[in-house]
């Protein structure tokens, strides 16, 4: 005698409402992940900006250190590395745009600025690295 509720052969598989629980649970994970995930990207963005303003500052700084020196060139090369005075420093973070030295002729007040365009503190107006506060965030030169 065969039990009616029983599945058997061809008829064994998942029914609707336990595809429609699956489906639903999968929507509310994704409501919940995806804002989470994208704020996590402004915050990289963020970070890439950061480190670039921070390494190049550091090593403006240091450039400064030379008592031979009167000014300090700074500049992004056509395949985007930092350049100071001539030689390359390293290469820029990907999004990261170089807002350009200030003062880079006075030991006391130079600034460089940073933006990038998907972040959140480094969209507008940026973050900076200068010589009297080292890096600075959401301010510009």
């Amino acid at each position: 005698m065969t039990v009616p509720t029983a599945r058997r052969g061809s008829e064994s598989g998942f029914s609707m409402v336990e595809l429609l629980v699956v489906i639903i649970i999968i929507g509310i994970l994704s409501a919940i992940a995806i804002p989470f995930l994208m704020n996590h990207r402004k915050d990289a963005n963020d970070a890439a900006a950061q480190s670039d303003a921070m390494n190049l500052g550091r090593l403006v700084r240091a450039t400064w250190e030379d008592p031979d020196t009167t000014s300090v060139a700074v500049t992004v090369d056509a395949n985007g590395n930092y350049v100071i005075d001539g030689e390359i420093a390293f290469p820029a973070s990907d999004g990261v745009v170089f807002s350009g030295i200030t003062n880079a002729n006075d030991y006391d007040t130079w600034c460089i600025g940073f933006t990038h365009p998907n972040g959140d503190k480094a969209a507008n107006p940026g973050v900076r690295f200068d010589s009297q506060n080292g890096y600075v965030e959401q301010a510009a030169c």
